[in-house]
């Protein structure tokens, strides 16, 4: 089994070889299954990343949780610890850390009620997730536990096992251009 660096590295350069028009297509058909679900309709609160790096893009899905008058919110790291601020537009965000765009608002949202649509660069079948390698989403989702959490991945982020460790927080699905991976009972 490839380490998770390994997988990262592979999945990363993977991923920005597709084109602008392959990322908008992709995540079309992401946002047409994920705005659809239950989990994403009953949810009063919409806790979700601003992409980058060719990441699925999160734009679409913002614009219908607006639509459909949900919160929403959006992450910002400040003093090296994630939190989420609410957003009423895209002009409430502007360049942050690490170059992705955050959140000018000062309305910080913390709750155990919603949904988290998460990022990732590699997934496994069975929903286990491996991130950027800092820990943000694992540190913010273990003080929020009862969250519903989904991640939003491209095809060639599915791998069939990563290795995983105690304190990993792994969505309950993955959501793909082609289909729906469920997190098994463990």
């Amino acid at each position: 089994m490839k380490s998770k660096k390994q997988l990262r590295q592979e999945i990363i350069s993977q991923r920005l070889q597709l084109s602008a028009t392959e990322i908008l297509e992709k995540s079309k058909q992401i946002q047409k299954k994920i705005c659809s679900h239950p989990t994403f309709l009953n949810a009063p609160v919409i806790y979700i990343y601003i992409d980058y790096r060719h990441e699925v893009s999160t734009r679409l899905i913002i614009e219908t949780a607006w639509k459909l008058n949900k919160i929403v919110a959006t992450p910002k790291i400040i003093d090296g610890e994630m939190k989420f601020y609410q957003i009423h537009t895209f002009d409430d965000l502007a360049t942050g850390t690490f170059g992705i765009l955050e959140p000018v608002t000062n309305e910080c949202i913390s709750n155990n009620e919603g949904l988290m649509i998460m990022p990732g660069v590699v997934f496994d079948i069975n929903c286990h997730r491996i991130g950027y390698g800092k820990g943000f989403y694992d540190r913010y989702l273990n003080r929020y536990p009862t969250l519903d959490k989904i991640a939003l991945a491209f095809d060639l982020q599915i791998v069939d096992q990563i290795e995983t460790e105690s304190h990993d927080v792994n969505p309950q699905f993955v959501i793909t251009e082609s289909q729906i991976y469920y997190k098994k009972k463990e």
